[in-house]
């Protein structure tokens, strides 16, 4: 009998306990909710569901009973039981899919297929680094994207949000960009990084992504240096979900950060944006930047001495005397050649990929051209007048040869002559004649002179200028 009583007893104090606990259990649930799940689940993902969201259940009675802005930690506990939320209500909507957390794993529209328009809303550039020997260019930046997605939806009647912020990209689906040949351009350098995700609660969402970009340049306007122009186009297209992606533009300029850019004496300016969607094709979206040099010391540098070689071309037709033009002239023709050289030590390092000349050494070329073709037809009509003659000129072409002589100012200088008493009036004609050949060639000298001079300066004004 005692072994009975020793175990009735404990049962009826284990069942009178427990229901004890169930009164109590009751009364508290007419107080108010019971958390089950403690808020360290929230953070750790446990909860999944709208129903085993017992603390959520908590921050929106006390959000709705209480007029009071939320402090911070509890800012941040109610954004995390708005994204847990929403994520288990995606969940169950594609429960049949089996697909693990399909907010972030899948596109928007993963059913319907219906494409997912992404809008490049602004380019800013903040630094860019161009290297002239390889004609390649790196470019680093932010962009700002935005795109709508129906599952981040919620009701700010309920929630008293209408912005949650995601902390890490990993928990909604974002697009993942590449450049235009995705097997290629990690290998270049090209990076993308997701600094901030926000939604409203209409579910359009905004990205912040931070990039680094690489490509090479299109040289071909080395022709015009150092006034060239490098252009440098880039291109964006998805790495994954290609079929369910387009590009649009918000038709915005590319701007560059007021605090880091840095132009390094470079004239930046950059295209609009714009998007090149095929059905066919896969999105893309693409613009070029023009850097063009902003150094005026090098202007300077290539430009005084070229303006300096060609004066000093211009002048020896006014000393008068041929034999000294020649002199000059090949004096000039050292200094030419001395410039060329400097000039292609100076360039050679910026040569263009192409078979452009840069028109200072162009102009150079051309003016030792020209400066040569000066001193051959300056001896050649040297010789001429050296040689005696016994017959007079044509008489117009005497008459000619004297006006352009006037019309140009050529001073006719001659020595002291000799003359033989005996043969007097024989010495005079000869002399004559001579006199007369002489203006000629002069005259022929001089209009060839001026010939040559007036291309060299329109040469000039061309390349230079």
């Amino acid at each position: 009998m005692n072994k009975i009583w020793n175990f009735i007893i404990p049962f009826v104090v284990f069942v009178a306990f427990a229901q004890g606990q169930e009164q109590n259990q009751a009364g508290a649930a007419a107080n108010g909710p019971h958390i089950v799940n403690s808020p360290n689940a929230l953070f750790q993902a446990r909860a999944t569901g709208s129903v085993q969201l017992d603390p959520c259940q908590y921050m929106l009675q006390l959000l709705n009973q209480t007029n009071k802005d939320l402090m911070q930690h509890e800012e941040n506990t109610l954004e995390q039981c708005l994204y847990y939320f929403l994520a288990g209500e995606s969940a169950k909507k594609l429960a049949k899919l089996n697909i693990p957390h399909p907010i972030a794993s899948i596109p928007p529209n993963y059913i319907s297929q219906q494409p997912v328009t992404i809008n490049f809303a602004q380019f800013t550039l903040q630094h860019f680094e161009l290297n002239e020997h390889l004609k390649d260019i790196s470019i680093h930046g932010y962009l700002e994207l935005n795109w709508h997605d129906d599952r981040l939806v919620w009701s700010q009647d309920t929630w008293k949000k209408n912005k949650l912020v995601v902390h890490s990209f990993h928990h909604v689906w974002v697009p993942l960009l590449g450049s235009q040949n995705p097997e290629n351009h990690l290998k270049n350098g090209d990076a993308f990084e997701i600094r901030k995700v926000e939604t409203t609660n209409q579910g359009n969402v905004t990205a912040k992504v931070a990039f680094s970009l690489r490509t090479f340049c299109d040289d071909t306007d080395f022709e015009n240096y150092p006034n060239d122009v490098y252009k440098c186009c880039f291109s964006f297209e998805p790495q994954q979900d290609r079929e369910v992606i387009q590009f649009t533009s918000s038709g915005l300029p590319i701007f560059t950060d007021p605090k880091n850019f840095r132009d390094y004496g470079w004239g930046v300016s950059g295209t609009v944006p714009e998007s090149f969607d095929d059905p066919s094709e896969i999105a893309q979206l693409g613009f070029c930047l023009n850097l063009k040099r902003a150094h005026s010391s090098l202007k300077v540098e290539l430009a005084i001495p070229l303006f300096i070689t060609t004066v000093l071309f211009l002048l020896p037709p006014l000393f008068g005397s041929v034999k000294i033009q020649i002199y000059l002239k090949m004096f000039v023709m050292g200094l030419q050649f001395m410039t060329l050289l400097i000039f292609s030590t100076r360039i050679a390092p910026f040569l263009s990929s192409t078979a452009s000349t840069p028109k200072p050494m162009r102009f150079l070329e051309i003016a030792l051209v020209f400066n040569l073709i000066s001193i051959t037809t300056s001896i050649i009509l040297f010789c001429c007048m050296q040689v005696k003659r016994t017959l007079p000129p044509w008489g117009r072409v005497t008459q000619f040869a004297n006006f352009i002589n006037g019309f140009l100012g050529v001073l006719n200088i001659s020595g002291v002559e000799e003359y033989n008493l005996e043969k007097y009036d024989e010495q005079v004609t000869q002399t004559s004649y001579q006199k007369d050949w002489h203006n000629v060639f002069r005259a022929a000298h001089a209009v060839l002179m001026a010939t040559i001079s007036a291309i060299v300066i329109f040469v000039y004004i061309v390349y230079c200028l």
